[in-house]
Formats: C-alpha cells, sequence, structure tokens
C-alpha cells in the first residue's frame, strides 16, 4: 500500500510539473493564445446561435426548450473542452507509431500511456470551456435549477465520467495505429461525430441510433442521459445513480481502451526500416 501510495504522489508530482511548463510554454506565444482565445469560443458560441434559430423558427426540439437545450449543449462543451486538454494527443497516434516516437516511452521509468497523454498537455484546450462554461451557466438560469451541494457534486462526477469516456473513445481509435501502421486516423472525425450527437437530445434520432449510442458507442452517457437527470426528464431512469453510471462507464472505456493500447504496444516495432 505504501509502495503504490508513493507512486501516486509521484505520478501526480509529474503531471504538475509538466502542467507548469505547458502554462510557460504559452505564455512565451502571448499572440498565439489570444488567436486561441478568439478563435475556439467563436465557433461554439456559432454553434450555439444556430441551436436558437432552429428553436425559434421549428419551436422545442423533441420537446426539449431552449434552456433545456442551452443547458445541454454547455455541459457537452465541457467536456468536450477538458478532453481536449488531456486527451487530444490520441489524434495524432499514428504519427507517433510511424516516427518511432513511443522509443523514448518506454525506455523511461513511467507508464506508457501515462507519459503519451500527461507530458503532452493541452492548455489550449482551456480557451473551448470558457464558451461552454457561459453556455451552462444561461442554461442554468434559463431553467431555473437551484444550485446546491448535491448539485454540484453530481456535474463534476457527470463531467469525470464524459469526459473518461471521449478520451476512452479517442485511445481505441488512436491505437488502431499499431495494426494499421498508417498516419490516417479518425479522431477529429469522431470528435465531430460526438460533438453533434452530445449537442442536441439523443430521442430525437432512430431508436436503432439510440440503442447504438447508448450501449455499443456509448455517447449518450456523455450529457444526455446526465442532464435529463438533473432536469427532471428522466422518465422511468433512477436520477440517484445516473451520474455514476456515467462515469462507471466512463471507467469502463479507459480499462478497455488502456487494455487495446498495451495490445498494440506490443506490435510496435519503433522507426526501423
Amino acid at each position: 500500500m505504501g509502495k503504490a501510495f508513493r507512486e501516486l504522489i509521484h505520478y501526480m508530482d509529474v503531471t504538475a510539473q509538466v502542467i507548469k511548463m505547458a502554462f510557460m510554454t504559452i505564455i512565451e506565444y502571448p499572440s498565439n493564445i489570444a488567436g486561441w482565445l478568439i478563435s475556439n469560443p467563436l465557433q461554439f458560441i456559432m454553434g450555439f446561435a444556430i441551436i436558437r434559430f432552429v428553436v425559434e423558427s421549428f419551436g422545442q426540439i423533441n420537446g426539449w426548450n431552449y434552456g433545456q437545450l442551452a443547458f445541454l449543449y454547455g455541459l457537452s462543451v465541457i467536456s468536450h473542452a477538458l478532453s481536449m486538454i488531456v486527451f487530444v494527443q490520441g489524434w495524432f497516434m499514428g504519427y507517433y507509431v510511424i516516427e518511432g516516437e513511443f522509443d523514448r516511452y518506454l525506455t523511461r521509468p513511467l507508464g506508457v500511456l501515462y507519459q503519451f497523454f500527461f507530458t503532452n498537455i493541452n492548455v489550449i484546450g482551456v480557451t473551448d470551456l470558457i464558451p461552454g462554461i457561459l453556455v451552462f451557466i444561461y442554461g442554468c438560469v434559463k431553467c431555473g435549477i437551484s444550485v446546491n451541494l448535491l448539485f454540484v457534486v453530481k456535474v463534476l462526477i457527470i463531467l469525470t465520467g464524459a469526459t473518461l469516456i471521449r478520451g476512452g473513445i479517442y485511445i481505441l481509435l488512436g491505437s488502431t495505429s499499431f495494426h494499421t501502421r498508417s498516419y490516417v486516423d479518425f479522431g477529429q472525425y469522431t470528435q465531430e461525430i460526438i460533438d453533434k450527437t452530445t449537442m442536441y437530445p439523443l430521442s430525437m434520432y432512430p431508436e436503432s441510433l439510440q440503442f447504438i449510442l447508448t450501449y455499443l458507442i456509448p455517447v449518450g452517457w456523455i450529457s444526455f442521459y446526465p442532464v435529463s437527470d438533473l432536469l427532471g426528464m428522466n422518465g422511468d431512469l433512477n436520477g440517484v445513480i445516473i451520474p455514476f453510471i456515467t462515469l462507471g462507464v466512463g471507467i469502463l472505456m479507459m480499462v478497455i481502451a488502456g487494455l487495446y493500447f498495451n495490445f498494440g504496444l506490443k506490435k510496435y516495432e519503433s522507426a526501423g526500416n
């Protein structure tokens, strides 16, 4: 137990140092971060504006009004931002495999998967948090939500699970590079699909697609089911356990992704001829 605790402290210390260096790197290029602060929030604000246009033109979307959609959209964008900070490297795993970049990870006394993600923290992803938080707060106001300790705990559990679900999907897709030995990855395209299906009510899609997005590719647990719980729209589902289901699904996705990554790592051949 003592050894495991010391190892955990060591990993946390390394992560803190990496985050510190990432922030120092950004400070060196202030114009770059300024550009991201403008462009990233703008794309999500435009997406939110489109939702408002649709609702004002056609009324509710499958029973969801504008405030509820804002709440759903905001929570989805926040989990997207968190996944961009930690797991966006999964999109480029093919490059690391082909160029032999995993060689240095294999020679260090830390887990390879941990190094791949947590020594490349994408601090720029913080800029995605800005519109997500603003829209989420706006949704809370429009829905008349009473923010209390239980609500905050639920949201934190949901965001943790949702981020892990997204991260697990990115790792699974990126790990296919060990087998295909190709630069081609579908991470960014998958992210677009995930974002589009989590920013709108899952119930608006055909039942066959709802089944797929609930049980096979569990993106429904990123925002739709948790938000339905928080807004009291969960029907027959037990709202007390829904945040923990999201967290459980996220942990399961990460376990499966980690096992698949380690399986693929055994086929890694460095950058030799």
